[in-house]
């Protein structure tokens, strides 16, 4: 191992280290300047070893080891994305525990791909694991992922594998040179590689055929191994995430399933005003959350310097939860979840716009056409798209964005409060239960939560689909519906803190597209990978004393 001086610490630039069938795994390890054993702090990715040097480790006291993961940038074999991550994380952590360097406490962390990389090796490696850092990452990608409640992440999926992880290195440069909008209407979308000038990509046609819950969804899915967490794990958020609502299911799993109270009550989670990854800044979209949302930017450096060097979680942070409450832009430590306090109120939808409290009586239904050519667009919102997609991200960024433009569409109806003689505070899990009936034999439900200001701007909060044939279940054999019929849809929108102030309003609004942060519903029932066909759906929204379509919203008074 060759070892070079910059700054203060001591670097080796290219280690290969070896996996059980040959394949040689580039690796760059950073050490005190002093020589001795230390804790180890390991970063597995995808994205470049050399954009994650953080002088911070061999500063305080651990070597920092940082890897490109099989098929990536410098390192051997081919990648296919998850598939190699247990075998290999297993066969590093045995090699690192080998060095003279290390003492013996080995620790990762990272967002994203990073953080995925770190569930797979607890699945397979926790006895050589001291504490984990997974940041902004799903715990079942079915779920809330490259799908969502049947959905297929379309802009996610298709940046991802077809430009980022499409060869050893990231071919994301030439996204900007393509018209994004355009190929992403591409039909069937199958084909989405071939509109993006590359030849088939196995691991995009596999996504996007894989449009049912099977086994291989299944072996991503890390709730259905929560016991597997032996050691202390962070988990960390956003907000504004795709993955906000996945950050809590990780982490109440991993609570509920730990082997030892000791081990459970190590575990911590921080949720802040972030899409995907700490931003270091406290603007998002557009609003700006004061310099107190800036304070816990360094939270993966205190966990790792605390936990290798002999600390306890209490000692990191108290509580076992922390987030952020948008609005009142505050900082709060939770030590339950959801909060003891809360309060779940149903906000009902009526005829002509207006959102109460009051349960409807009868009244007409409203409605609207849904036509799969001229979607409703992404504008703002929970996801994961980021500047690291370029051309992408100028057409979907994430975040707090005003959506009055939207709105205005004919093909959105949009059903607001009074305004708020109070502060409302609403933290916890948010689901709409909505009443409706469609033309087509399938078709999707969009319901968005969002805060009216008094000058009008009317800012998402949270949001999420439901595919209909997905209704009863999306873990289950998809059911085609009768045209015209009504039935009751349960719309997830994940998870948020927002404080709606008073002389504010709070609406939400209902559509059928969402695009292209999901697919399309071509209205058909067909295939969704190989379908080209579209039809136009006529939608009804029923709010009635039989069909009170609401929005449960959970208060903390």
């Amino acid at each position: 191992m060759i070892e070079a001086h910059i700054s203060d610490c001591r670097f080796s630039r290219h280690v290969g280290v070896p996996m059980r069938d040959g394949v040689s795994l580039a690796t760059s390890v950073y050490q005190p300047l002093r020589e001795g054993m230390y804790p180890v702090a390991l970063v597995r990715t995808a994205y470049n070893r050399l954009g994650l040097f953080d002088r911070f480790f061999p500063e305080h006291g651990m070597i920092l080891v940082v890897q490109d993961v099989r098929g990536r940038y410098d390192s051997e074999g081919e990648y296919y994305p998850f598939t190699h991550e247990a075998a290999d994380g297993r066969d590093t952590l045995e090699w690192i525990h080998s060095q003279p360097w290390c003492d013996g406490k080995v620790g990762m962390f990272g967002d994203s791909y990073l953080a995925a990389t770190q569930f797979a090796a607890a699945m397979d490696s926790a006895e050589m694991l001291h504490v984990l850092n997974p940041g902004f990452m799903a715990g079942d990608c079915w779920k809330r992922a490259y799908y969502c409640d049947g959905a297929f992440s379309l802009a996610l999926t298709w940046s991802w594998l077809c430009f980022e992880c499409s060869s050893q290195t990231s071919d994301a440069p030439w996204m900007p040179y393509f018209d994004v909008e355009s190929v992403l209407r591409t039909l069937p979308i199958t084909d989405l590689d071939l509109a993006s000038g590359i030849s088939e990509v196995p691991s995009y046609r596999d996504y996007v055929s894989r449009s049912e819950y099977d086994e291989e969804w299944e072996a991503l899915n890390i709730r259905k191994r929560a016991d597997r967490f032996t050691m202390p794990v962070f988990l960390i958020g956003g907000w504004y995430d795709n993955y906000a609502a996945e950050t809590f299911r990780n982490f109440i799993s991993i609570r509920e399933n730990a082997p030892t109270p000791l081990i459970r009550d190590s575990h911590r989670m921080l949720i802040g005003p972030w899409s995907h990854g700490i931003s270091g800044t406290s603007i998002l979209g557009e609003l700006d959350f004061g310099a107190v949302a800036t304070s816990e930017n360094d939270a993966t450096n205190r966990w790792l310097d605390c936990m290798l060097h002999g600390g306890d979680a209490s000692d990191f942070q108290q509580a076992p939860i922390r987030i952020f409450v948008m609005g009142a832009n505050v900082w709060r430590d939770l030590y339950e979840w959801p909060p003891k306090e809360t309060r779940y109120v149903n906000y009902y939808l009526h005829f002509e716009g207006s959102l109460t409290t009051d349960a409807p009586g009868k009244e007409p239904v409203d409605t609207y056409t849904y036509d799969p050519a001229d979607p409703a667009p992404t504008r703002g919102g929970n996801h994961s798209i980021g500047p690291y997609n370029p051309g992408l991200y100028e057409l979907v960024q994430p975040g707090p964005m005003d959506q009055r433009s939207v709105e205005q569409r004919d093909d959105i109806l949009v059903y607001t409060s009074d305004p708020l003689d109070r502060d409302i505070e609403v933290t916890g899990s948010v689901l709409t239960k909505l009443f409706a009936a469609t033309s087509a034999c399938d078709t999707d439900f969009v319901a968005r939560l969002t805060d009216v200001y008094p000058d009008g701007r009317s800012i998402c909060i949270t949001e999420g689909v439901i595919r209909a044939r997905w209704r009863e279940s999306v873990w289950d054999a998809p059911k085609l519906i009768e045209p015209n019929a009504v039935y009751e849809y349960a719309i997830d929108l994940q998870v948020t803190s927002n404080v709606f102030r008073k002389g504010h309003r709070i609406r939400l609004a209902i559509t059928s597209s969402n695009f292209p942060l999901w697919d399309r519903n071509l209205n058909t029932g067909g295939n969704p990978a190989t379908e080209t066909e579209m039809v136009i759906a006529k939608q009804k929204i029923c709010h009635d004393a039989d069909h009170p379509s609401h929005i449960i919203l959970p208060i903390i008074d």
